[in-house]
């Protein structure tokens, strides 16, 4: 996904390409007009913005004359201004082309004045007039990802909610807003609501294996799962959710995970499964990786007590 930035600066050169398509044919006021626009095609906005005023001052209300002021506008940072301008504009273009240039150059200005509301609202305009789905969709996923951002900041947890099941509904894959809803919906929820959460992430990692990098984020999700699962009565029981996470396991292990961070969770399993003796062996396992570990040596005095080891 671009940044905000990245658009930006396509959008500049889109801006600049589109102006001096408006241009072309242009011959009234050839004098004052031509300075106009051999200012502007320099780069010297603020040479040219005398002569497009008075070009506009002496009556001469053009489209081309007017989009060329906005452009100007946009280019010397008058964002406001070169906003109401275009957005005045709009009414009067009815080539769907010239609109979405127009609305191009707003979403310019509403992004450098950070005015993200606005941006997100010219997104969805754009997504419903161009031609090409993909480009459509593109939009779409835009604005959902900057209102996504702007309820997080109000904190509204409700409408975050929706923005990121709309992003997981569009994007090919969404992994990191998964497991963003997934910390949403869970986050001081009943055990019920996080199981349901809980089982909603499998079921879309689990589908969606062909593009997950990380599977640590998953088997985690997997052991809250096996946590709640023990507090209520639920369809799934711990056990369930163990094995999820060996599910998970299994192809961390085959993309590379450390031996030493499956042996943690394995260890976990044995242990909830009640295996104190596999524990243990998994234990002496990880400890060969890892001796300092002082936790892990707490761990295992306390298992070799469980298990009757002096």
């Amino acid at each position: 996904m671009k940044t905000d930035r990245e658009i930006f600066l396509i959008l500049r050169i889109f801006l600049l390409s589109v102006f001096c398509y408006f241009l072309i044919g242009c011959s009234s006021q050839p004098d004052t007009y031509s300075l106009a626009v051999e200012a502007y095609s320099k780069g010297e906005y603020s040479v040219a913005e005398p002569y497009f005023l008075t070009l506009l001052e002496n009556g001469d209300t053009r489209t081309e004359v007017r989009v060329g002021h906005a452009y100007n506008l946009l280019q010397l940072g008058k964002y406001s201004n070169a906003i109401d301008e275009f957005l005045d504009l709009e009414a009067q273009l009815t080539d769907r082309d010239d609109l979405l240039a127009v609305k191009k150059a707003v979403l310019s200005a509403y992004l450098e004045k950070k005015n993200f509301a606005g941006a997100a609202r010219v997104y969805d305009e754009l997504s419903r007039i161009v031609s090409d789905p993909e480009e459509a969709e593109g939009y779409v996923l835009e604005a959902c990802r900057i209102r996504a951002d702007l309820y997080e900041a109000r904190g509204d947890k409700e409408q975050l909610a929706e923005e990121l099941k709309k992003i997981i509904g569009i994007k090919q894959y969404a992994g990191e807003e998964a497991v963003r809803l997934y910390g949403l919906l869970s986050d001081n929820a009943d055990p019920l609501t996080k199981l349901r959460a809980a089982d909603d992430y499998y079921m879309y990692i689990s589908g969606h294996k062909l593009y997950v990098d990380d599977y640590l984020p998953a088997i985690m999700i997997m052991f809250d799962g096996a946590n709640e699962a023990d507090y209520v009565e639920y369809e799934h029981d711990s056990e369930y959710y163990f094995k999820k996470a060996e599910e998970f396991m299994d192809l961390a292990a085959e993309q590379g995970m450390a031996e030493e961070e499956l042996l943690k969770f394995k260890i976990v399993i044995a242990e909830r499964r009640g295996k104190m003796e596999l524990a243990y062996m998994l234990l002496g396992v990880y400890l060969n990786h890892c001796p300092d570990d002082e936790l892990a040596v707490k761990e295992k005095k306390y298992l070799e007590n469980r298990i009757g080891i002096k």
